[in-house]
């Protein structure tokens, strides 16, 4: 995909540590949603896409797995799409789905990995994501990951 909302320096600052693109991914997805539940949609953008850039780096790494990875890849899309939705750019919406799906069709030939990932790509398409309980995982610092 071509979508860039990290600048080069810290993209490949963050990208050369997963520990530290999966703690920065999970403090811009959570100041992301936050500024969505105040529906400040136009700040959101830009935390959510940088989330979703690592996202997209972290599936590429499988880390911390990839049933996890996968999952937060698709909920990252999923929360940059609707911030783009409720801001009435549905031409991006649009971009962000067919470029994600993309993504995660990549992975379809993958047996092992084959369900999780029809899940997400369905799961993008219909709007809708909830992960299995047992996917749940607590943080490295102690504190409870997103997923």
């Amino acid at each position: 995909m071509n979508l860039r909302f990290l600048c080069a320096n810290h993209r490949q600052w963050l990208m050369s540590d997963t520990l530290r693109a999966e703690q920065a991914w999970l403090d811009w997805s959570e100041c992301g949603a936050s500024l969505c539940e105040e529906a400040n949609y136009a700040e959101a953008i830009p935390y959510l896409g940088c989330a979703f850039e690592l996202a997209n780096f972290l599936l590429d790494a499988r880390w911390p797995g990839y049933s996890i990875a996968s999952m937060r890849f698709c909920d990252s899309a999923r929360q940059l799409m609707d911030a783009y939705r409720r801001r009435g750019e549905e031409n991006q919406c649009n971009y962000i789905l067919v470029g994600a799906s993309s993504r995660l069709a990549r992975e379809l030939n993958d047996r092992q990995n084959y369900q999780i990932t029809a899940d997400c790509i369905r799961a993008l398409y219909l709007g809708d994501f909830a992960p299995a309980p047992q996917l749940r995982l607590v943080g490295r610092a102690g504190g409870t990951s997103l997923h």
